[in-house]
């Protein structure tokens, strides 16, 4: 019984070593966010409330608008901590010439306005001090759609 519960102990721990090796500071990590929930893909929330990475890692994340509401626009805005309310009114007043997307020296990373049913993949690296960075849409009226990026050291 004790060897056998060892042996599964083994296991779990080299099942779970590829996943700690692929968000190692500075590894690459590869991330898949959409918006809506199982239930409704209409609601306007990001399918994952929380992300995490580790500090300095080089990031991909695949956004995916999970909307078949035609004109339903999202984008994927991570900001520093304490700025989402900034960005989202710096991005309102931008005004769709800009993609409602402020340039703003608070915004880590962005995407463009994503279209119901379409993705697109953002590239960037992971903040280098570990902390809860807010992530959010800035298209008007989708205050409702923010999560929180953990990063570790």
């Amino acid at each position: 019984m004790k060897s056998a519960i060892l042996a599964l102990s083994a296991l779990a721990l080299v099942s779970a070593a590829p996943s700690f090796a692929a968000s190692a500071k500075g590894a690459a990590v590869k991330i898949e966010l959409g918006t809506g929930t199982p239930k409704n893909k209409e609601e306007m929330v990001f399918s994952k409330a929380t992300l995490s990475v580790k500090a300095g890692a080089k990031v991909t994340l695949t956004f995916k608008n999970n909307s078949t509401s035609k004109g339903m626009t999202h984008n994927f805005v991570l900001v520093k901590p304490g700025k989402a309310q900034a960005v989202i009114d710096a991005s309102v007043a931008a005004g769709p010439d800009k993609g409602w997307v402020a340039e703003s020296a608070d915004i880590i990373a962005k995407g463009k306005l994503v279209d119901a049913g379409e993705s697109e993949t953002i590239e960037f690296t992971a903040p280098s001090e570990p902390g809860e960075y807010p992530y959010i849409c800035t298209f008007p009226g989708h205050t409702t759609m923010k999560g929180t990026m953990k990063v570790t050291k």
